[in-house]
């Protein structure tokens, strides 16, 4: 995995990003940070059973991994570090994911001649123009618009996240007209009403809690 690491250190750091171990660090002028990642698939435990179509061994692979983390949006956790880790990101992607896969996803042989090569590719093809989508706060907010959370790789709540972006840079307006939009549709999940029960007085838009609906139980 190091040897692989290197081989690309040269064109990630050509771009801006800075290196710890098998990750990289890139700030844009904004704050914004974009997290490259080449991730190892750990070793399996002893009684784990590979099976054919359902559980496959990935010991000995590894894939690449793509995370924008906005310093601005706190509301679920904050960094424990300056460093940004992949898992600390609230726009991720796999390079599977990247690429239209949409099941499972692509994991190399470490010990395969082209990863190298395959890397650098899949870095240059897919990864680095990814992220270069998210190069501020506005094409953020128009990548969100455009698409949704689902296919930026945030969750479902990823509207609650935008609005607490907005509202962090002055943007008041457009983070309450997120938050009308996210509420006027029903959550599937009755804790999550609660939470929002709870979570809209303490950013100032107690009048929307009489909006939030749960879906019926059927």
């Amino acid at each position: 995995m190091a040897e692989i690491v290197k081989a690309n250190a040269s064109l990630l750091k050509g771009t801006g990003f800075t290196k710890r171990r098998h990750a990289f660090n890139r700030q844009t002028q904004c704050g914004v940070i974009h997290v490259v990642n080449f991730w190892q698939h750990p070793k399996e435990p002893p009684a784990w059973t590979e099976v054919p179509g359902l559980r496959v061994r990935r010991y000995g692979t590894f894939r690449i991994d793509f995370g924008v983390y906005v310093p601005e949006i706190t509301r679920s956790h904050t960094p424990r570090s300056a460093w940004i880790n992949e898992y600390d990101c609230h726009f991720r992607r796999t390079i599977g994911q990247l690429q239209g896969i949409e099941t499972g996803d692509v994991w190399w042989p470490l010990d395969d001649p082209e990863a190298s090569t395959w890397s650098t590719t899949a870095l240059t093809t897919y990864g680095l123009p990814w992220l270069e989508r998210f190069s501020d706060h506005d094409a953020i907010y128009e990548a969100f618009e455009a698409e949704g959370p689902l296919p930026l790789g945030m969750s479902p709540a990823g509207p609650l996240d935008i609005a607490e972006m907005l509202s962090g840079l002055g943007r008041n307006a457009p983070a309450r007209a997120v938050l009308e939009q996210y509420v006027a549709t029903p959550v599937a999940n009755p804790s999550h009403a609660e939470y929002l029960k709870e979570y809209l007085p303490k950013i100032g838009h107690a009048d929307l809690v009489g909006l939030v609906r749960s879906e019926p139980r059927t």
